[in-house]
């Protein structure tokens, strides 16, 4: 639901899909990456981050780049629009997951914390172990 909700709020005030949301995540986050990076560290499938990146370059939110040294590997990184655009929304994200987590106490909002810093935690040991 909170993802569902995610995508509807990203394309109305944003016009921008999840998957390019992700990729402009990730590269505010992780730094300039190339694509077939960033497919491995999310397991996301390539085409889709091939469309996400096409739209976010047409709205001048990432530009691509060669590799210094390297005339095959392209890599993707933030414009400054691009890095305003996710402070903005980051910001309001956050904002929206303090809204519904309100009528938490703090002990409860502690325990939701750790529940899912563990199940993060378990799915990389599986995904790493089941390779």
């Amino acid at each position: 639901m909170i993802e569902r909700q995610t995508a509807r709020q990203l394309q109305a005030d944003f016009d921008l899909s999840l998957a390019q949301w992700r990729v402009l995540a990730f590269v505010c986050i992780a730094g300039p990456s190339t694509a077939s990076f960033m497919g491995e560290a999310a397991e996301v499938d390539q085409a889709e981050i091939s469309r996400a990146v096409r739209a976010l370059l047409d709205k001048k939110l990432i530009v691509r780049e060669f590799q210094p040294g390297n005339r095959k590997t392209m890599v993707i990184a933030p414009t400054e629009q691009g890095l305003a655009q996710f402070k903005l929304i980051r910001e309001l994200r956050q904002r929206y997951f303090a809204l519904i987590t309100s009528k938490l106490s703090s002990e409860q909002r502690a325990t939701v914390n750790v529940a899912l810093s563990s199940m993060a935690e378990d799915v990389v040991v599986e995904r790493t172990t089941a390779r």
